[in-house]
């Protein structure tokens, strides 16, 4: 998928994330800044059209460090498929570490500009460290 052809408008995932942590008051975010805020954190949201079970590494984009970089505010991050359906949360404690650990490396995106395409690299072996949930019946379980 080229660049120009995504469409950021991730209404629905912020939706799904919402629903996802049900339990908490979370809104959307500030303009141009992390994705949903709550009292005591924030989320950012995110899909990838790459299955969970097909993966070699997990990425996370280097232009979103700069939400744990500034260490001032706990961020938790959850991916979604594209569908919705399947969705994996790392905890911000986590990504801190993965950050201090694991390099920023570049990554051949399909249509994406040369800057736009660095990520934080964390290995399989982080698996552990995920919490994975399914959609069943319009509801969120966790599967790991």
């Amino acid at each position: 998928m080229y660049k120009s052809s995504v469409t950021y408008d991730d209404t629905y995932y912020r939706e799904e994330a919402k629903q996802l942590w049900n339990d908490v008051s979370l809104q959307d975010g500030p303009y141009k800044g992390v994705d949903l805020v709550s009292e005591n954190f924030d989320v950012e949201v995110a899909y990838s059209t790459i299955p969970f079970n097909k993966r070699y590494e997990f990425r996370l984009e280097k232009r979103k460090l700069r939400y744990w970089n500034t260490g001032n505010r706990t961020t938790h991050y959850i991916a979604f498929n594209k569908s919705a359906t399947e969705c994996i949360t790392w905890d911000d404690a986590d990504i801190r570490d993965w950050i201090d650990r694991y390099p920023v490396e570049y990554r051949k995106c399909k249509g994406w500009p040369k800057k736009d395409s660095y990520f934080l690299i964390i290995p399989l072996h982080e698996k552990s460290n995920m919490k994975f949930y399914n959609k069943i019946n319009n509801e969120w379980k966790i599967i790991k």
